[in-house]
């Protein structure tokens, strides 16, 4: 099923000139945690995929009763509508005239999505990747008890992680900031904020 594309001004994003910073890490890393705390302290926006597919779904727009069509029947939305609802949610902030930065969540999932975000809209300044031991990652969502999150299905996320982002990691390394991501949220959320050269 073909989706729309929306007319996205991505000449926009550009021009602002402001830090894009790409935050990755695996499944119970601290990524949500760690881009509000971010977001208190700079004032960046922090962007999710997931969350603004489910917003244009909830919308009912024509473009979201597509993806409704789309999700219902557990297809993968395209990555063009992907790129197409972070670039426009990124032109709209830019036009609010208070942005300070972006912080996009679990984005870009593999090389694919990584050159075509830097095509379609722009390279990232920095990638920062919070380094977290499996056994952590798996014990912190257990905890956090979703209905998604038995031990089976959080280790094939952590496989998915290894074989699809780690390639995004090594070829972004030039830009990579490493945070060890086992420790207090505080503490991680300072280092996160020293690699990115704002504090």
């Amino acid at each position: 099923m073909e989706v729309e594309r929306k007319n996205v001004n991505c000449g926009a994003i550009r021009e602002a000139n402001l830090p894009i910073i790409w935050v990755l890490g695996g499944p119970g890393s601290g990524k949500g945690t760690q881009c509000m705390s971010l977001v208190a302290k700079l004032g960046f926006t922090h962007l999710s995929s997931g969350d603004l597919l489910r917003n244009e779904v909830l919308s009912e727009s024509k473009i979201g009763r597509q993806l409704y069509n789309l999700m219902e029947r557990g297809e993968l939305v395209p990555m063009t509508v992907v790129l197409d609802l972070l670039a426009e949610a990124m032109v709209n902030d830019i036009h609010g005239g208070k942005n300070k930065g972006f912080l996009l969540d679990a984005f870009p999932i593999n090389l694919e999505q990584a050159e075509a975000f830097e095509s379609y809209v722009t390279s990232p300044t920095k990638v920062l990747y919070l380094s977290t031991e499996q056994d952590v990652m798996i014990d912190r969502l257990l905890e956090r008890g979703n209905f998604d999150d038995n031990k089976e299905s959080i280790e094939k996320r952590c496989s998915t992680f290894q074989t699809q982002t780690r390639p995004v990691l090594e070829k972004y390394a030039a830009k990579l900031v490493k945070v060890n991501a086992d420790r207090p949220s505080e503490e991680v959320a300072q280092d996160m904020a020293a690699g990115i050269g704002l504090l």
